[in-house]
């Protein structure tokens, strides 16, 4: 709470040294510090502002040594990078997920910040930053910043698959599928029957035959989300008959998928797969909408 009140021309050095005396704290001054004459007029004004004051005109840095002790230096490249306080912080931003864009930011931020100490962990989907406190209060800024610009991105999404099935120019009703999904987690839909299969042991081990769908959202924005999407079809071979074609008493079964990535605009519906049944060489288009149900808080 000291309040400084000086008015002097003289060197900074005797202006660092009487502010010192007002404060109660000890300066300590670089061996090759060369002192300039500076004029200040302070009026009641804080320590930390009446150095940052007497800094500035006399072209120095100081960093407190301890709590009442600060070193005085002349503001050089060389001497900050001997005797500026450094201090690391890591930031976390669970709302990013693809590798890109937390390169993104950590461009910014070195770009911004003037500091090329800054690591990216994707992994943990967080930076590692070194610099100086003024350099990490502009990083917090700036990690604030990105953070409120993607506060509607996030939360949980609404997934509506529509698969259309033709057969010589007949079109069946589409059918409709939806799911509910998180960032970073893997829906699954699983839509027919199991078919028993008897293994070597002489057990039965039941296969998924019908539409399966697995996805995956990579990455969002505000306005879209990458979707990384695996389309299963699959069913009993029939012989010419009707009847299930079969190797040692087994049902055959004929399976196309469909292994895609793509960029949605929520809301938008999206043709993401065009395939033929191998089993009734019926054609299927599947057609995908991403809806943001709830944002994250």
């Amino acid at each position: 709470g000291t309040r400084i009140t000086l008015k002097l021309s003289d060197t900074s050095r005797a202006v660092y040294e009487a502010i010192g005396h007002q404060a109660k704290i000890s300066v300590l001054f670089d061996p090759d510090y060369t002192p300039r004459t500076i004029s200040v007029d302070l009026n009641g004004v804080t320590l930390e502002d009446a150095l940052k004051i007497v800094a500035f005109q006399s072209r120095t840095f100081w960093r407190p040594v301890t709590s009442d002790s600060i070193f005085v230096a002349q503001d050089t490249p060389a001497r900050r990078h001997d005797f500026e306080q450094e201090v690391v912080k890591t930031f976390y931003f669970p709302n990013v997920s693809s590798q890109t864009d937390l390169q993104d930011i950590v461009t910014t931020l070195r770009t911004m910040t003037n500091t090329q100490l800054i690591q990216y962990i994707p992994s943990y989907r967080s930076i590692l930053v070194r610099g100086t406190p003024e350099q990490m209060v502009l990083a917090e800024r700036l990690v604030d910043d990105l953070n409120r610009g993607r506060q509607k991105t996030g939360g949980q999404y609404r997934l509506e698959f529509k698969i259309s099935e033709s057969s010589n120019e007949n079109k069946a009703a589409a059918q409709s599928y939806t799911l509910l999904i998180e960032p970073l987690q893997v829906g699954k839909l699983r839509v027919g029957q199991k078919v028993p299969i008897e293994t070597h042991e002489k057990e039965k081990q039941y296969t998924d035959v019908g539409k399966n769908i697995d996805c995956q959202l990579h990455s969002e924005t505000e306005h879209t989300v990458s979707l990384h999407l695996i389309v299963e079809s699959s069913g009993i071979s029939l012989d010419e008959h009707g009847a299930a074609e079969s190797a040692h008493g087994d049902p055959v079964i004929q399976v196309t998928k469909i292994d895609t990535s793509t960029t949605l605009e929520l809301g938008t519906p999206t043709v993401v797969g065009n395939f033929q049944d191998p089993v009734n060489k019926h054609n299927f288009q599947i057609e995908v909408t991403a809806v943001r149900t709830r944002s994250k808080e």
